[in-house]
């Protein structure tokens, strides 16, 4: 009798056991067969996902997908304002080559660094480089493991497991799961997507990765309404002081760990004899690099490749350059490229 209880104790423990685990192998059966983060399987294209997936590694992913019909041998280089430099208009500076981005949002140093790395591996020719940094980049010295910045393993070094594992638990998160069951259901975009869903079809160039804003079809629209709509994007509560027109520095950020990794970037950069070019972002804050920082930079790739657009100046007093606060247009980028090409002509 008392063994018979034990049993059916036994069985019914189990069936609970059961009744949890089945939802939990439905969504890991359903993830894997919607691979929603397009790491899963191998894809010609990653230009139409309804989610906003990993840049970093679907850059990457294009690489591999086109450098054998396309023989690309310049790179846009370092964060989200990379979007700012579309590769066919830097290829109008560069002479012959093709250009591709490969970026980050909020990349880091050593993003850029494995990234370089990984192309010299891969044997590609490294003629150019145009490196697009601000002072929140040159402070990071380490990768990033979040599944929006992880980098593939060809590139980070990781083992394929974790980098599949970093994936398959962000799915099950909340933040995540909700919004996409609930797009995946209905089909439509709601605010509480935004960082998840991606509400706008095509973001990306299939060949070079340049970015399609849906900013600038809305700016387009709208004309000049588009920065009285978005005036609270461009403020900044927490700073009574922000763009007075006054001179303001950034706090130091190159130590001794950016700084060796600055110099590991140059010599690999001296290898290949690239052509480094590095932008200083006309942010919108007008707040300038850090001086000590910039003679850094300059020191380690040559004052002649280091271009601060930084602070007060031309480029950052039109509203009409940015999308908000933190980025800004390709008409700037453009303008930018420009009279740096062209003053280098002169010299």
């Amino acid at each position: 009798m008392k063994r018979d209880k034990e049993k059916a104790a036994i069985t019914k423990f189990i069936l609970k056991l059961l009744m949890l685990f089945i939802p939990f192998l439905i969504m890991l059966s359903f993830y894997f067969k919607d691979d929603p983060f397009m790491v899963l399987r191998h894809y010609t294209r990653y230009d139409h996902s309804p989610v906003l997936l990993n840049e970093g590694c679907v850059e990457w992913q294009m690489y591999l997908n086109n450098r054998d019909s396309i023989t690309f041998n310049s790179f846009i280089m370092g964060n989200s304002c990379t979007m700012a430099y579309p590769c066919r208009e830097w290829e109008k500076h560069i002479g012959s080559g093709r250009a591709m981005r490969l970026s980050g949002p909020a990349e880091s140093m050593m993003a850029i660094y494995h990234k370089l790395q990984a192309l010299d591996k891969a044997g590609a020719p490294i003629k150019n480089v145009l490196m697009i940094l601000d002072k929140e980049s040159l402070k990071k010295y380490q990768l990033k493991t979040g599944y929006s910045n992880i980098l593939p393993p060809a590139v980070s070094g990781i083992s394929n497991f974790k980098f599949q594992e970093t994936f398959c638990q962000a799915f099950f998160y909340p933040k995540f799961l909700i919004p996409y069951i609930d797009y995946k259901i209905f089909h439509q975009y709601r605010h509480y997507m935004r960082g998840i869903i991606n509400p706008y079809g095509a973001v990306r160039d299939s060949v070079t990765n340049d970015v399609i804003n849906p900013r600038e079809t809305m700016i387009k629209e709208k004309g000049e309404a588009y920065w009285k709509d978005e005036a609270s994007k461009f403020e900044n509560p927490k700073d009574p002081h922000y763009r007075d027109g006054k001179y303001k520095e950034a706090q130091p950020v190159l130590f001794d760990n950016q700084i060796n990794l600055l110099w590991r970037i140059e010599k690999l950069l001296q290898k290949h004899h690239t052509a480094i070019k590095i932008i200083i972002s006309p942010d919108y804050n007008q707040i300038c690099i850090n001086r000590k920082d910039l003679e850094m930079l300059k020191r380690i790739f040559g004052a002649g490749n280091i271009f601060d657009f930084s602070g007060i100046n031309k480029y950052t007093a039109d509203i009409h350059n940015y999308y908000e606060g933190g980025h800004y247009r390709p008409i700037l980028g453009t303008r930018i490229l420009q009279d740096i090409y062209r003053n280098q002509r002169q010299e």
